[in-house]
């Protein structure tokens, strides 16, 4: 962006009248600004303010060494403030293409669009304003199509979260779905358990039934040996 007009009165005036004219604070102020002094212009600008509040070239000039300054809301309230003290189209043009300036250097694109603008309606020729709003308005579309891809990539990113939402889902499914079919071919691998035979002993009564059969046996030695000696033949097998 081109540097903002410096605008710079100097008046011719006689000696009678210099204690009670700010022109000599004005180019006490327009000195130190050409240095780069900047804070000290804005207090001989000031000073020529005291003495006559509607000069317009201690106005445009304080505003202009503030925003040198880099205080630029100040500096935007002093270009607003310098709009109503005049109405030469020049002086108008030049304080509306200041405004625009420090209202580039707030961020506030539209508003610096705007004056802009209100500055070519003052004067339709001046090219370093067009040349500003050209940029200011490059500048917003630049804007504008950074928040548009914004807004496109954090839909794409909705998007991409919502696929792998997807697949986790079906992953989740499947891997339930194979552990049940796991499960079923475990249940299926088990024997089923057959029903038992009423007829069919179990080895405990078995063992029972042998253990009653042994001592019956040992009982029947026994007798027959008890009966061997009173010579005395005992019947083996039972009656019905």
């Amino acid at each position: 962006m081109r540097a903002n007009y410096i605008f710079i009165i100097l008046l011719f005036f006689t000696i009678n009248s210099l204690a009670q004219h700010p022109n000599k604070l004005i180019r006490k102020g327009n000195e130190t600004f050409n240095d780069s002094l900047y804070s000290e212009a804005e207090q001989f600008y000031r000073k020529a303010l005291l003495k006559d509040q509607n000069a317009f070239a201690a106005s445009f000039n304080l505003a202009d060494a503030t925003y040198k300054q880099e205080k630029y809301s100040e500096s935007t309230s002093l270009f607003k403030a310098l709009l109503e003290k005049t109405t030469d189209k020049i002086e108008k043009s030049m304080s509306y293409h200041n405004l625009g300036n420090s209202l580039m250097k707030e961020h506030k694109i539209d508003d610096a669009i705007e004056a802009y603008k209100n500055a070519l309606r003052n004067n339709p020729k001046d090219m370093d304003t067009k040349h500003n709003l050209a940029y200011a308005q490059r500048f917003k579309n630049q804007q504008q199509k950074q928040e548009e891809e914004k807004e496109e990539e954090k839909e794409d990113n909705k998007d991409e979260e919502k696929e792998e939402e997807k697949v986790e889902e079906k992953q989740k499914e499947e891997k339930s779905e194979q552990e049940q079919n796991e499960n079923s071919e475990e249940e299926s691998k088990e024997e089923p358990q057959k029903p038992r035979d009423p007829n069919e002993m179990t080895e405990e009564e078995a063992e029972q039934i042998l253990d009653a059969l042994q001592q019956q046996e040992k009982e029947l030695q026994e007798d027959l040996q008890k009966n061997k000696n009173k010579g005395v033949k005992l019947k083996i097998l039972k009656d019905w």
